[in-house]
């Protein structure tokens, strides 16, 4: 399985609670060490490998397709000119997210980083104030 790419790791590790926060690492994904290198990584190869304190979760690319769909009706992945590209729609055809970047992953972690970020922050401003 080829290592993910240093943008996607980078992604990962800045937006981990878009991303990884309450997922257990399964089969495929990789653990980034946050002592010594940053962009250190291990491919999690069993069920049972739990993440170390100082580990964070670098979901694989199956991983973020599925979280992804729970959080769009629609999305669609295109490859062009050397850039992948991540769209995903609502359930009336309102564009989520619309971005671009080297690999697919980092384009599909993106897209999703910016679906639940602007939930969260619509969130925020439904709460009466206290």
């Amino acid at each position: 399985m080829a290592r993910p790419s240093d943008a996607y790791v980078t992604i990962c590790v800045r937006y981990a609670r878009w991303l990884g926060k309450g997922l257990q690492p399964e089969p495929g994904d990789w653990l980034v060490n946050q002592e010594g290198h940053p962009h250190a990584v291990t491919l999690v190869t069993s069920p049972q490998r739990a993440a170390g304190e100082e580990e964070m979760l670098v979901p694989s690319l199956e991983r973020l397709l599925a979280e992804l769909a729970k959080e769009c009706a629609s999305f669609v992945i295109d490859y062009s000119g050397g850039e992948f590209a991540c769209v995903a729609f609502d359930e009336q055809g309102r564009s989520l997210a619309n971005v671009v970047a080297g690999d697919a992953s980092a384009a599909v972690a993106q897209a999703l980083v910016f679906i639940r970020a602007e939930r969260a922050a619509q969130e925020r401003a439904m709460r009466p104030p206290q």
